[in-house]
């Protein structure tokens, strides 16, 4: 379990100071600045989306290309980079010459058994399918055709670092062969449990698009699937205003960093935005917008 413990009273000042020099209600104030903070954490935790240059194509693992839209931690962009990031992690990339671009599975396709010799042994020999004329060998025990989906999550699992992504792929040493430590199925399982992992891609996210939706933001439904299971929000916007956010299960190694920075990063904000009321220019408050220290005129 992780626990995370962010002082949020220099925020609380600044949005009171904010309030009175704009001459609103603080329960707007606190309504907008906690969906400017929600949507900051949903926006900096993984996956953010590629800063590639919106149009221009790059290459994904499987050998193909997409299409780059405007980057950001809520766009379609993020969430095809989750995606990949998973994709890469389970079955790797292209390259397969440098160890870590090794999946920690390989698809058998139509990779052929090398009968044994003298009984069973620890090891077996593999034709590969997509190299004819090229015999290596593997564990025994990886074979794993119809691997079920929870085989291949335990396995999965039991190899990943403290950050949730795989270990680097070994090579152990059985006599005088060096094996790679994968697990070898069929396609359909392998397009199986790659569909099951990739449904996970926004969960991060989810934890607090319970708060942020409770202050007005749109959250895009590849992360607010999750959100039941992910977190939930108490809100008050009249008097004593409050907004209390709560992220259950997740998992992310530095939450704490990302959390500290969204609010690191709104306290400047706004407090720039208090300097410049008293400064008699105008401020976009973000659900209207002031000069000085007028009052807001009411929406016709």
């Amino acid at each position: 379990m992780i626990s995370i413990f962010s002082d949020t009273s220099k925020l609380e000042y600044a949005l009171a100071r904010l309030a009175d020099a704009a001459k609103v209600d603080l329960g707007l104030v606190v309504k907008q600045e906690a969906a400017y903070v929600a949507k900051a954490i949903m926006q900096i935790t993984p996956p953010t989306g590629d800063k590639t240059k919106k149009g221009a194509t790059v290459a994904t693992v499987t050998g193909g290309g997409i299409t780059k839209t405007k980057a950001s931690g809520l766009s379609t962009n993020a969430k095809k980079q989750g995606e990949n990031a998973i994709l890469g992690d389970l079955f790797g990339g292209r390259n397969m010459g440098k160890e870590k671009s090794i999946g920690l599975f390989q698809r058998i396709g139509n990779s052929t058994e090398v009968p044994p010799r003298g009984g069973q042994h620890e090891t077996m020999g593999v034709n590969l399918g997509w190299e004819a004329s090229k015999k290596i060998r593997i564990y025994r025990k990886f074979w794993v055709k119809s691997a079920s989906i929870p085989q291949m999550k335990a396995f999965h699992y039991a190899n990943r670092n403290e950050r949730g992504r795989p270990r680097q792929v070994t090579r152990s040493l059985i006599g005088r062969w060096a094996v790679q430590d994968q697990m070898w199925v069929s396609n359909q399982a392998a397009n199986r449990y790659l569909k099951y992992t990739q449904k996970k891609v926004g969960l991060a996210k989810a934890g607090f698009a319970a708060a942020a939706m409770a202050c007005g933001v749109r959250v895009p439904s590849w992360i607010r699937r999750h959100m039941t299971k992910a977190g939930n929000a108490q809100v008050h916007f009249g008097a004593n205003p409050f907004v209390v956010a709560r992220t259950t299960g997740n998992q992310i190694p530095d939450l704490q960093r990302v959390v500290d920075s969204a609010l690191k990063i709104r306290y400047k904000i706004t407090i720039s935005k208090t300097r410049a009321i008293l400064a008699n220019r105008a401020v976009n408050l973000g659900f209207a917008r002031v000069k000085g220290g007028m009052v807001i005129p009411k929406e016709t």
